[in-house]
């Protein structure tokens, strides 16, 4: 899910190629392995980021705002706020698959990513119902999720400029399937010691039937977190000069 966020360190990476320290040269157009190879080397040395080639932190990154909104007929009518939230977990996962990165901006890419947990913990605030049991709530979260794979898809669209071909996308989208989903939600019903309790137990005892509801919306919140990020990264630098045979 979250992280989502996972593809702003690989496009980060990625994107800052061309000037990329020794330890971490360049690759071919289309080299997919020596490119889930060094995206890999990264996530798991380098989470404090690289400030040589403007990699931030990414372990954890932070969030300002997120927002899971549902009504109508659903069983699950929330409107669900995360506020300065932290997503922790992306230094342990992997790259598993690429598909694109070829010579040519305007491409279809592909990028599939595991990891064994993920976390967004912190602030939150809850109201409607979920299932049969209204709620509500304004305090400290933390959800996890094991065993997460994310597949994240893009077109690349060519933006010019100073005679310079940029990658940029306006159709990112992001899915995810999980193990399991762990869930926390402090505070709720203003800190009552009785529902509180009992109501993150029947949260964590249906997390099937609540993600089988909640996922496309979860799935396309950080589409657009992702997609802005990834954006803002790829603008910085021409899409050829982060490849080897790519023009300086």
């Amino acid at each position: 899910m979250i992280k989502s966020v996972f593809l702003v360190l690989f496009f980060s990476f990625v994107a800052l190629a061309a000037k990329l320290p020794s330890e971490i040269p360049k690759c071919d157009y289309e080299e997919h392995e020596c490119i889930i190879e060094r995206t890999n080397w990264v996530l798991k040395n380098k989470p404090g980021g690289i400030p040589a080639i403007k990699l931030l932190q990414f372990d954890p990154i932070n969030i300002p705002s997120m927002s899971i909104i549902q009504g109508g007929n659903s069983p699950v009518n929330i409107d669900l706020q995360f506020k300065n939230v932290k997503f922790y977990g992306l230094s342990n996962a992997t790259v598993t698959k690429i598909v694109g990165f070829k010579n040519t901006v305007e491409q279809e890419i592909e990028l599939h990513l595991f990891s064994p947990q993920v976390s967004l913990i912190g602030p939150y605030t809850i109201n409607g119902r979920v299932l049969v049991l209204p709620i509500q709530g304004k305090g400290e979260s933390n959800l996890t999720l094991d065993n997460i794979n994310v597949k994240i898809h893009l077109t690349g669209k060519k933006v010019t400029k100073n005679g310079k071909d940029y990658l940029q996308t306006d159709n990112l989208k992001l899915t995810f399937v999980t193990s399991r989903a762990w869930i926390y939600l402090g505070n709720l019903f203003n800190g009552d010691k009785t529902l509180g309790p009992t109501t993150n137990e029947f949260l964590n005892e249906n997390w099937k039937e609540i993600f089988g509801e909640l996922q496309k919306i979860i799935e396309e919140a950080f589409s657009q977190i992702i997609q802005t990020l990834f954006n803002n990264v790829f603008a910085a630098l021409p899409y050829h000069s982060v490849f080897k045979d790519g023009s300086a």
